[in-house]
């Protein structure tokens, strides 16, 4: 809600709170080659001082942009795979789970009914026939190519759907907030728990779980914004490059025979 009252938070708060948990642990990690006030010199005696002019205030505010200079180097943004750099991927992962979008159920059987009406997908037999299977597995494929080529146009989908419907770019803006700040969170705490389990005692590992269930929350935040994304090609509120050729590269091929 605070979101949607203070434009500009959903900004912030990510590299904000990320770049507070990596200087808790940079802290953690240098605390005992900080001096000591009277034992200060040089660098430090200066730094000392500059707290004691600015005071409390300063110094909290100091540290908060310190900590969002560290998030926005370290933060990692929400993005998808898209036409190049699919084959890279694929170099190191299954292709079939290179060209798996993220998208829910639904949004995915309305993109197929979506490239079946525009004749790009064959409309399924009315009898079942013994290449079915196979049938099933091209299907899947162009589906899955068409998702992955448009949430690859991302960021000028984002600036179309901008144009075209506010309310709907406002939710996937707020989408892609929450993903990318449980994402960069589960990141930052895993560097706190390994620091902590070093420094201190391995049952401290178990913040993992903690990691663990913001990445999962993340993804399933990616998930809603591609929806968005998906559904808005789907109610023809905006037309990707990929689906028309005009992007430099080949449309994706409708089905012959119609």
């Amino acid at each position: 809600m605070l979101a949607n009252l203070l434009p500009g938070l959903r900004d912030v708060r990510a590299p904000l709170s990320t770049g507070c948990i990596w200087l808790l642990t940079l802290w953690l990690l240098l605390e005992d080659r900080v001096p000591a006030p009277r034992q200060a010199h040089g660098i430090w005696a200066s730094l000392y001082r500059l707290g004691d002019l600015i005071g409390p205030a300063g110094v909290l505010a100091s540290g908060a942009f310190l900590a969002y200079l560290i998030g926005a180097m370290l933060s990692v943004r929400v993005v998808t795979v898209n036409a190049k750099e699919a084959p890279k991927a694929a170099r190191f992962w299954d292709a079939r789970t290179t060209l798996t979008p993220r998208v829910s159920r639904l949004a995915y059987d309305d993109l197929v009914g979506f490239l079946r009406d525009q004749g790009r997908v064959p409309p399924k037999p009315e009898v079942a026939a013994n290449g079915d299977l196979e049938r099933e597995r091209g299907e899947r494929l162009v589906v899955n190519l068409a998702a992955r080529d448009i949430l690859g146009e991302t960021r000028q989908l984002r600036t179309k759907l901008l144009i075209a419907n506010y309310d709907l770019f406002n939710e996937y803006d707020r989408a892609v907030g929450e993903a990318e700040f449980r994402k960069n969170v589960a990141y930052a705490l895993v560097g706190l728990t390994a620091t902590l389990s070093w420094l201190q005692s391995p049952w401290w590992a178990l913040l993992l779980i903690v990691s663990a269930r913001l990445y999962i929350a993340g993804v399933g935040s990616e998930r809603a914004a591609n929806d968005v994304i998906v559904q808005a090609v789907v109610a023809d509120l905006i037309t990707p490059l990929a689906l028309t050729g005009a992007a430099g590269v080949p449309a994706v091929p409708a089905a012959r025979g119609q």
